[in-house]
């Protein structure tokens, strides 16, 4: 799906991308959304690609998130295209723990620092707009390079499962991270007020290139075995 985002529509906007309500009939119905879920690489560390999916099913469960008063789920679109690049979502939304968990797909990968800055719109949205105290993920543990992208927005890891899953014969662990409205908005007021900053290839440079998940890891690991006779 393609065109100028039209800017009554428009609920959340960044630089590169703005966030809006899904238009089941414009972003499923004619658009290729369902195809994300059938692709092999995009859901490669995802719990989807199990069974196919077709835009029916697919804008049945759009517009069944779309009135859950429990969930937000906003599509992402580029600003410089159009294009209807990602969603991302927040579901599980409690108000009496003020919490709510994080799910991101980007179907289309192309775009440098797109995901990153949806993740920041909803975050901030989160804790401005929805009184949330905390936000939290998780992920397939191989994905510690996104991670350690997060982590340049004040997520942090809080967990690692070992063998949560199958896929391709093979187990995979997964790790849980999280970040609070405290150290979102000390971080947002150390950057004067834009937690992405106003440079976001320059935020990117920040990066760790160190595998933090791996190293929870083998904490877990270490903390457990069995001492030396």
């Amino acid at each position: 799906m393609t065109g100028t985002p039209q800017e009554e529509d428009i609920f959340l906007r960044g630089k590169i991308v703005c966030l809006r309500q899904p238009d089941v009939q414009k972003d499923v119905l004619e658009g290729h959304w369902h195809s994300w879920f059938n692709d092999a690489e995009t859901t490669r560390y995802l719990i989807h690609g199990v069974f196919p999916v077709n835009r029916e099913q697919q804008a049945k469960f759009v517009q069944t998130e779309i009135d859950n008063p429990n969930s937000l789920l906003l599509v992402a679109i580029e600003r410089e295209t159009g294009r209807h690049i990602g969603i991302v979502c927040l579901k599980d939304i409690n108000h009496m723990l003020r919490s709510a968990s994080l799910s991101i797909v980007f179907g289309e990968r192309d775009v440098k620092g797109a995901a990153l800055e949806a993740v920041a719109l909803l975050t901030k949205h989160a804790f401005d707009r929805i009184n949330l105290q905390r936000v939290y993920a998780g992920q397939n543990a191989a994905l510690w390079r996104w991670m350690n992208s997060l982590e340049l927005i004040g997520y942090q890891i809080e967990g690692y499962h070992q063998n949560f899953g199958v896929r391709d014969g093979s187990p995979y662990d997964t790790i849980t991270y999280a970040i609070t409205s405290d150290r979102f908005y000390s971080l947002e007021r150390k950057r004067s007020g834009n937690i992405c900053t106003d440079d976001l290839g320059q935020l990117y440079e920040r990066r760790s290139s160190d595998n933090r998940t791996e190293k929870v890891r083998r904490f877990f690991e270490d903390l457990y075995s069995e001492p030396e006779e």
